[in-house]
């Protein structure tokens, strides 16, 4: 076997919970920090407690919208472009014909 390939373990890792509460345990990290612990978790303690952390689907929704605020004003940059081009274009250059057909006259 390959010697020091096992991680590092702390026997004295602190875990602190948002509510406040922290305890210690072992880990190969030094401390740890969550949302919910025994302390405050809803099946524990019997009361109902609604959590306050955005979902997965919330954040996506929220990306979702500014995508489409992006392309939206992407479009309007875009079709604000090709109105300046486009008129630009339809006025209509005189050509060397017409300038010399304007000069015979």
């Amino acid at each position: 076997m390959k010697k020091d390939i096992q991680p590092q373990v702390y026997t004295d890792c602190k875990v602190s919970c948002a509510c406040g509460t922290t305890f210690t345990t072992i880990s190969t990290q030094k401390g740890i920090s969550v949302e919910i612990c025994s302390k405050c978790h809803p099946f524990f303690t019997g009361q109902q407690r609604f959590v306050d952390t955005e979902g997965r689907i919330d954040t996506f929704e929220k990306k979702a919208k500014l995508m489409a605020e992006k392309k939206e004003k992407a479009l309007a940059i875009k079709e604000a472009k090709t109105k300046r081009t486009s008129s630009k274009t339809t006025e209509k250059k005189p050509t060397l014909k017409d300038i010399l057909s304007k000069e015979e006259n």
